[in-house]
């Protein structure tokens, strides 16, 4: 499939900053602490043992007022090849494989100025949008661009009419995006980085992010994720070190399989350690700020890890330190 080309199939606008997405809180009793740098200074991660098994179940899609349909992972395609590993696939992809199969009529396209695929209509309607549900966790308002939110056996898609002032931030927040990497040299630039500790809160300017490429299991070799923005500013010598856990189960919920930010080393945001409290991101422009859903895990439990949150060029990334109780 052709960027720049309108296919007579589907797709969806898709939004690629990130609204609280995290992983759960609390002991799961299956991970050993991950501590970063590593020997010799290092802060790259041994990924080779830690790896989400290649999709195979059949999942669900439901586009709201048309039906309930089911997809086969073993017949998808990616339409971004340069950004997921052989045999991986988006929410994008999903629905795709239903416009080719003929079973709902999408209209969709790339569009270069948003770094997407934008659905231009389903059945003859526009202004569609995207939630996903992960195993474990509830459906979420995204805000990430659908053709790089990576599926897993489990998740299901859902698609709905959206508000068309949030939809709108959503597309302005991409363009601003991919305004911004262009202005720096196609380099992902970040104008301010926060941390928000337990007691305090530091921010940096402008922050060089770079690939560690912590899940090659998923992403093609030079992705950069929310993760990458933590181990560049320890790559800079910004942050002293970092506490990472790799989950494979959450309380009684498997086949999880990603990292999760326990603790981050930095002098002026020090408070208690707790087994219940970790770091989540959220990562967005200033416009889309107030589009965004407040990190809460009273509703949900498992959301979309950093290190399967890919960033284009967003304004900010925050990472907030918040508890299972919170």
């Amino acid at each position: 499939m052709r960027r720049g080309k309108t296919v007579a199939s589907w797709i969806v606008l898709v939004a690629g900053v990130a609204a609280g997405l995290g992983v759960a809180l609390g002991n799961s009793g299956d991970s050993e602490p991950i501590l970063l740098p590593a020997e010799g200074g290092s802060w790259a991660l041994a990924s080779e043992m830690r790896a989400d098994p290649v999709p195979s179940q059949l999942g669900k899609l439901e586009i709201r007022g048309v039906g309930t349909f089911t997809y086969d992972p073993a017949t998808l395609k990616t339409v971004r090849p340069d950004v997921f590993a052989e045999g991986r696939f988006s929410a994008f992809d999903a629905l795709a494989a239903l416009a080719t199969a003929g079973s709902v009529d999408v209209q969709y396209a790339y569009d270069e100025s948003l770094a997407t695929y934008v659905i231009r209509s389903i059945n003859g309607l526009t202004g569609w949008w995207y939630d996903v549900r992960l195993p474990g966790g509830a459906f979420e308002r995204t805000a990430l661009r659908m053709d790089m939110y990576p599926l897993k056996d489990g998740a299901e898609v859902y698609l709905y009419l959206e508000d068309p002032a949030r939809l709108a931030a959503i597309e302005s927040s991409f363009r601003e995006e991919v305004a911004l990497r262009e202005a720096h040299g196609g380099r992902t630039i970040i104008p301010g980085v926060t941390i928000k500790g337990p007691r305090s809160t530091v921010t940096f300017r402008d922050v060089v992010a770079t690939s560690h490429n912590v899940r090659p299991d998923v992403f093609r070799p030079g992705a950069i994720t929310a993760l990458d923005v933590l181990l560049s500013l320890g790559d800079q010598g910004l942050i002293a070190g970092l506490e990472l856990a790799w989950h494979a189960m959450v309380d009684d919920v498997p086949s999880v399989n990603h990292y999760m930010v326990d603790w981050i080393s930095l002098p002026d945001v020090l408070g208690e350690r707790n087994s219940s409290c970790g770091y989540m991101d959220e990562a967005a422009t200033e416009g889309l700020r107030g589009f965004l859903t407040p990190h809460s895990h009273a509703t949900t439990r498992i959301h979309l890890s950093s290190d399967l949150e890919l960033l284009v060029s967003p304004e900010y990334v925050e990472w907030q330190w918040l508890c299972a109780t919170s």
